[in-house]
């Protein structure tokens, strides 16, 4: 255990730090109290081979204090959205990492089921699209966990530029939770912000978690960005915090636990019992009718497929292996010019002949280049 720290708390236990000068009641800019948690952990963390930011030092002076400069404008001056995840830079080789907050209290099983994909054999299986975890570390002040991760990003950050960039995002997803059901698991919280990619390949450098066009290491810089055509991505599966494993042969049974789409049908006899497997075939089906389809004009003909996953009676729904299937059937029968045509968002309005130039000088070049039109990795 780390020295001069006390007993691990619980979640409840969290340290009121109202009372501290760098509090954001107290300073301009200053600390949220879920923001002290990642100060109270920052010299842990260090010893462990992780930097946070700056603002998380126990040391820091906020860079504007005592001038002019505007403090939205400076590295220190803003935190992120989120703060049960914090960017950090490891040490041993400058890569950025993630950092998750895991509470034992609140998602017990979290580490337990999440190391079933991130262990051999499962962890170099190519159908394998399960979060990747490099390290774990526990807390010496809190029962909690830190799931050490790479820098994913979600996949709407970058917009597709093709149907066939979209139809090779939906390919992996599916045989991700092919997988994950495979190995006897139930995600049960399959939606838009739990599908991420790795944007590696479309970005010059990592960005700042505030200033999302701008680099992590160097603000100062702008990040480009790529398209997946010419720079294929691999999609993940992420937080396995509400998941439930079964053990072979075992009866696919469990208490309903609510994720963050709302809308599944068996929720309607909460409290009581389902078949998980059925619920994250519904998600899944939803989340590509809500997050592509009502997005995009491109994909019309996913509709009928989406229709059955999404049925209301869960046993008419089709199990995650029937679902790919289809959906591999379906892009079998799609032709390459269809693949190539340009992914419309709905929510164009301005610029969109512009679009279409550009896409089709684009699209000369990935076809002189030899480029598919489904950018595998």
């Amino acid at each position: 255990m780390h020295r001069n720290l006390p007993s691990p708390r619980t979640m409840t236990a969290r340290a009121d730090h109202s009372s501290d000068p760098m509090f954001w009641k107290n300073m301009d800019g200053g600390l949220s109290n879920a923001e002290f948690f990642w100060r109270d952990h920052y010299k842990f963390l260090e010893e462990n081979g992780y930097r946070l930011r700056p603002r998380y030092s126990p040391d820091w002076e906020p860079s504007w204090r005592g001038t002019n400069r505007d403090r939205f404008l400076c590295e220190d001056g803003l935190p992120p959205i989120r703060v049960t995840t914090m960017q950090a830079t490891r040490l041993s080789d400058g890569r950025i990492v993630v950092l998750k907050q895991i509470w034992t209290e609140r998602t017990p099983t979290e580490q337990t089921i999440t190391r079933v994909f991130w262990d051999e054999p499962n962890a170099s299986d190519p159908g394998n699209h399960s979060n990747f975890v490099y390290d774990v570390l526990h807390s010496p002040i809190y029962k909690v966990a830190f799931f050490v991760m790479p820098y994913l990003m979600r996949v709407h950050a970058i917009r597709f530029a093709t149907v066939g960039e979209a139809m090779e995002c939906f390919r992996q997803v599916f045989e991700g939770l092919s997988f994950i059901h495979r190995n006897h698991v139930a995600h049960r919280d399959i939606h838009l912000f739990n599908i991420m990619m790795d944007p590696a390949p479309l970005l010059s450098e990592v960005p700042h978690p505030v200033w999302k066009d701008r680099s992590y290491v160097e603000p100062e810089r702008k990040v480009k960005r790529c398209v997946r055509t010419n720079h294929p991505v691999r999609y993940y599966i992420i937080d396995f915090g509400l998941s439930t494993q079964f053990s072979p042969g075992e009866p696919h049974v469990a208490p309903i636990v609510i994720g963050g789409d709302k809308s599944v049908p068996e929720y309607k006899n909460a409290p009581g019992d389902c078949n998980p497997f059925h619920v994250d075939v519904y998600h899944l089906g939803n989340m590509i009718r809500e997050d592509f389809l009502q997005e995009s004009r491109s994909l019309d003909f996913m509709q009928p497929l989406v229709d059955r996953m999404t049925r209301e009676r869960p046993d008419d729904r089709p199990t995650i292996g029937e679902a790919m299937q289809q959906f591999e059937q379906l892009l079998g029968s799609l032709s390459q010019w269809k693949l190539r045509s340009r992914y419309v968002y709905r929510d164009e309005n301005l610029g969109r002949p512009f679009r279409a130039v550009r896409h089709l000088y684009r699209t000369i070049s990935y076809v002189l280049a030899g480029l598919p039109a489904i950018p595998v990795v």
